[in-house]
């Protein structure tokens, strides 16, 4: 049966095949990253320690400076801001992280109890004597001749007791959200793919397919913003597609609608496309029930940000002032893509790297070539989702000039995997990818087309494992093919 023609109120009963993969397929993935997030160091690069230097000062000193977070020296995500003492008299000079303080305050929110608790402070070291071992000594006198000589380590092994505290946020913020994405993914996947292969294909794409999986192991604002996108997605199709009124799902709409925007400011044009949508279809339940919870996040996010900085305005958008270009500040001698901010390339060369090549979207992943192909079929043939398609396709063209023309932004998101900064789109992508690849039902070729894709999107989220802050496989091949050049 074609789910466009079937009643989409509740979804047709899961076949045994379905069911069995499905829980393999959810159970493998939430397990890879789970082992995936504990066996990686919880403090990466200098995007991630930026915010748990906020989450330290604010637990062990009262305050969004960071001036004396033992782990402020490892980032150059800062800037630096004056600041009247509580006391009154002269300004004084802080350093404070320039990512919006929202994310980093719901987290010290959560380990205050339980630092309060255990009255252990997050940077606390906890140091362990080694044992002697044999080591290879220069025989004094007798040049390259070694002997072994049992000595005792004079620096002791230490433990940082930090792992206790922030680990269990990252799976609260990444893998937990991600585990409820791929169950609700596949519930959508129920009423909506066309057919088996539509189905196996599009949860397993959703599961290894994305750069979703590589930064679920680090915090960071992408996964928080792809998660709560797709949640709010899911209850607008819920609403307009399904024919769901319930208030729950208006709540839900409104509230990880404004959430994502909230950390990933661009996303402020999906929450209003969103709220303009239900509000000229159903306006009596948006007015009552989306505005209020949109409300809640939106306010948390200008009460953070005033309380840090004393403005409304997110400091990165200070970017290319002295807020950055402090003395001794990596900003003033940036390198690798860094660079690109002061000497920028052009903006054909900037748009074909953005999409097809050392961090496109299509040549790293090029599962969404369907996903864009399915969502242009939704809308020709004005099927179920055809509105979703319709915000996607608008939403992709949307983004991807604004920062294509965003002078302030034109490095490719700096050392990572993948063009981050369209992450929370990914969802978007994946519920358009069963209409794109259905046709490999019944046709070989388009079937073993779309496995190469998948192969290739594969190939891209394990090249990654080891660390999303690192540059992705096709700008290293490139680089060393002498192709391309950074600045070192």
């Amino acid at each position: 049966m074609n789910p466009n023609n079937a009643d989409m109120t509740t979804p047709p009963p899961r076949s045994q095949a379905r069911r069995f993969v499905a829980s393999l397929i959810i159970l493998g993935a939430t397990a890879q990253v789970l082992g995936l997030t504990l066996r990686v160091p919880t403090q990466l690069e200098a995007n991630d320690i930026s915010r748990w230097c906020t989450v330290w000062s604010l637990l062990e000193e009262g305050t969004y400076a960071i001036d004396n977070c033992p782990w402020q020296s490892k980032t150059q995500d800062k800037v630096q801001k004056p600041r009247t003492p509580p006391g009154g008299g002269e300004p004084v000079l802080h350093y404070y992280s320039s990512k919006p303080p929202l994310l980093p305050t719901l987290i010290a929110g959560v380990l205050y109890p339980i630092r309060a608790a255990v009255g252990i402070p997050l940077d606390h070291v906890v140091e362990q004597e080694r044992n002697p071992r044999y080591v290879d000594k220069a025989v004094e006198g007798s040049p390259g001749k070694t002997e072994r000589v049992l000595e005792t380590p004079k620096d002791p092994v230490k433990w940082p007791v930090y792992v206790f505290y922030l680990k269990p946020m990252i799976i609260l913020l990444n893998i937990v959200p991600m585990v409820i994405f791929l169950v609700l993914f596949a519930r959508l996947l129920d009423r909506h793919a066309a057919n088996d292969w539509a189905w196996f294909f599009s949860l397993f794409a959703a599961a290894w397919g994305t750069y979703l999986f590589d930064f679920d192991q680090t915090l960071n604002n992408h996964t928080v913003a792809a998660y709560s996108g797709f949640f709010a997605l899911y209850a607008l199709i819920r609403i307009w597609d399904e024919e769901q009124r319930r208030p729950f799902y208006f709540v839900l709409a409104g509230f990880f609608g404004a959430f994502c925007a909230c950390n990933e400011l661009p996303a402020a044009l999906f929450g209003i496309l969103l709220f303009l949508m239900l509000l000229i279809r159903f306006p009596r339940p948006t007015l009552l029930w989306f505005v209020p919870a949109a409300a809640i996040p939106c306010i948390a996010f200008l009460a953070t940000q005033y309380l840090a900085f004393g403005q409304f305005k997110p400091v990165y958008e200070e970017f290319g002032t002295k807020s950055y270009n402090y003395e001794a500040s990596y900003w003033n001698a940036p390198l690798e893509f860094d660079y690109l901010n002061k000497e920028p390339e052009s903006k054909s060369i900037y748009l074909f790297h953005m999409l097809l090549g050392h961090h496109g979207v299509f040549s790293l992943t090029p599962i969404f070539l369907f996903s864009i192909a399915g969502g242009i079929r939704l809308i020709w043939t004005r099927a179920r989702l055809s509105a979703l398609a319709w915000l996607t396709i608008a939403l992709t063209l949307a983004i991807s000039a604004v920062y294509l023309w965003n002078p302030k932004a034109r490095n490719y998101g700096g050392s990572t995997q993948g063009l981050r900064w369209l992450f929370w789109l990914i969802p978007f992508w994946l519920i358009l990818l069963p209409a794109g690849v259905e046709a490999g039902q019944d046709r070989p070729w388009f079937r073993r087309l779309t496995l190469a894709a998948l192969f290739v999107s594969i190939v891209s989220v394990g090249y990654a494992l080891r660390t999303p802050w690192s540059h992705p496989w096709f700008l290293d091949l490139i680089e060393h093919l002498n192709m391309y050049t950074l600045r070192r």
